[in-house]
């Protein structure tokens, strides 16, 4: 006879989750932090979708997971700029002033003042796309917050949806020589 754990009725069974349709939604800023890498600095953007039929969504996803190490999917992340004067952060400052663009869009008589805590609690768009993921072994593809826009651009469905990004051709291939991943190739050989 098969003996019955001590939390047997506080266990919650394992079951589908929801997945969330490609599109864009409303959503409501929760928290912001800056979080710096070797590559810069992100603002990221934990958020919630505020309105229509998957209101409180990444809530309900986080409440479901029961992995011990969980983490809430609702993120939106930003390069911050260097203003270094190159042609990245060039690209960086399109993209971040896009961000502030559409919470001041969204948020009638909200104007950015460079504290990013004032987009707690703020409204805005968040556009997604799907993203191809490779995970200990595994591959797939998932819905990812792809950008901001404003929330009469969601409300109108006047957005394009952006192009899905697949993984690259080297993110899941392991080296199998012993040159730590590169391969030697003859000079006549160089596609240039």
């Amino acid at each position: 006879m098969i003996r019955k754990p001590n939390n047997w009725n506080e266990v919650q069974e394992f079951s589908d989750r929801q997945k969330l349709p490609l599109g864009a939604y409303v959503c409501k800023v929760k928290q912001v932090r800056i979080q710096d890498n070797s590559f810069g600095s992100q603002l990221c953007m934990l958020f919630d979708i505020s309105e229509g039929e998957y209101a409180g969504y990444f809530q309900k996803d986080y409440n479901g997971n029961t992995a011990q190490d969980k983490k809430w999917r609702g993120v939106l992340r930003v390069w911050v700029p260097n203003d270094d004067g190159s042609d990245k952060d060039e690209m960086t400052k399109r993209g971040f002033k896009g961000m502030v663009t559409a919470f001041e869009k969204s948020n009638p008589g909200y104007v950015w003042d460079w504290n990013e805590n004032s987009l707690v609690n703020k409204q805005v768009g968040i556009l997604f796309r799907n993203e191809e993921w490779n995970y200990n072994g595994k591959q797939g593809w998932a819905v990812r917050p792809f950008r901001a826009i404003s929330v009469d651009t969601v409300r109108d469905e006047s957005y394009t949806l952006p192009k899905d990004k697949p993984l690259s051709a080297t993110t899941n291939v392991a080296p199998t020589n012993p040159n730590n991943g590169y391969v030697e190739v003859e000079d006549d050989e160089l596609p240039f």
